[in-house]
């Protein structure tokens, strides 16, 4: 088991105004709190908006939601990429699709579609 793994909860919400309005519903809803300094677009010309809901991280990225995943992605969050490679490795066995990579965002990131079809995107951020 990992030292320290924390759970990202990721909205899939497509359009800037959409996203921006889902943001003000859940800070009066939830008294949700945003991480960031603002909320401009980033490298990608989008708004990705990272809030903080009673100690739990979530973040409202772009997406459709109407993909085969759904509008909702679990992401775990790990301290060093060891502890990722071996979580993905496991999950990896038997799985319908997986793969790596690195971002702006993260200095690793892995998604795994598992055997029984659960996705699960894994992350070791900057």
């Amino acid at each position: 088991m990992p030292k320290s793994l924390d759970l990202y909860v990721i909205l899939s919400i497509n359009g800037d105004d959409k996203r921006l309005e889902a943001f003000k519903l859940y800070q009066e809803a939830f008294n949700a709190k945003n991480l960031a300094d603002d909320l401009l677009p980033d490298e990608s010309g989008e708004i990705h908006i990272q809030m903080d809901i009673n100690g739990h991280k979530f973040g409202i990225f772009p997406g459709d939601g109407h993909n085969s995943r759904g509008n909702t992605i679990c992401q775990f969050e790990f301290e060093t990429e060891d502890e990722l490679r071996k979580t993905y490795e496991i999950l990896s066995k038997e799985a319908q699709e997986h793969s790596t990579g690195t971002d702006f965002w993260c200095e690793l990131f892995a998604t795994v579609t598992d055997k029984f079809g659960i996705f699960w995107c894994l992350c070791v951020p900057n």
